[in-house]
Parts: structure tokens; sequence; C-alpha cells
């Protein structure tokens, strides 16, 4: 899977509940930074995503993907169950053999 498709499939598992297939997207060691938040290790993260997150029936609509030489930026918004916009985001992966081993997170 190309570094684009693992991003998309990251917004995809999340989005369908799939818990155990966003763990195998991730790197043991994953890390997420974002303003209100840092979460250390995969399993941290999927344990927020799964029963800690303030809303869990959101989908992200993916408006724009770029790559770098080891990542890939995703720009879109994420939408709650309604329709209506929640926020609009920037994430920021770097890929490591395979797995998205960081995630920065930036929410407009």
């Amino acid at each position: 899977m190309d570094r684009r498709e693992l991003a998309r499939a990251y917004y995809d598992a999340i989005d369908a509940d799939e818990y155990d297939r966003l763990r195998g997207l991730l790197a043991d060691g994953f890390r997420q930074e974002r303003g209100d938040v840092t979460l250390d290790g995969a399993d941290a993260f999927v344990r927020f995503m799964s029963e800690e997150r303030p809303e869990t029936d959101t989908t992200h609509a993916v408006e724009s993907v770029y790559e770098s030489d080891d990542g890939v930026a995703v720009e879109g918004v994420l939408r709650r169950a309604d329709g209506s916009v929640w926020f609009r985001f920037v994430d920021v992966f770097r890929v490591e053999n395979g797995h998205l081993a960081f995630l920065r997170t930036y929410t407009l």
C-alpha cells in the first residue's frame, strides 16, 4: 500500500469503527500530537479512538493528499452524524516500513 492509500485506509478504518484494522496500519511506537493531547503508542491511540474520543459517529471527508519523502499530509473536514462540519483538519503523517509512525494534527 502506498502512502496515499495508507492515509485513506486510516480514515476509512476510523469511520467504519474497524479498530483492529486501524491498529494494523500503525507502527507499535505510533505517536499522535495535537493541540489538546499527545498519545504515545498504537494501543493507546486505538483505545482513545474507540473508547475516549468525544464523538464516534463522525466521517472524515478527505479533500487533498500531499506526499513528501517520508510521509503524507491530508487536508479535510470532520463531519458529525447529521452532516454538519465539526472542524477542518490537516494531518501530517510520517510513514516508516509501511506503517503510520507519527501523526501531527492541526485543526481549523
